[in-house]
């Protein structure tokens, strides 16, 4: 019995580790996109004020 528990226990802390993981993976994969959205508005707004500027 006391052997079904050690692994229960061992089963539970290896889910911990591997929702931390994903919730770590999924914040580097948000953190990503928003780098990307912004630098391309930035981008984008920049052109613009080249296209202004050149007129």
């Amino acid at each position: 019995m006391a052997k079904a528990v050690t692994e229960l226990r061992a089963d539970f802390q290896h889910l911990r580790r591997w929702r931390k993981s994903v919730e770590q993976a999924q914040s580097y994969t948000f953190k990503a996109m928003i780098t990307v959205i912004v630098t391309g508005f930035v981008g984008a707004v920049w052109l613009g004020v080249k296209v202004m500027l050149g007129k």
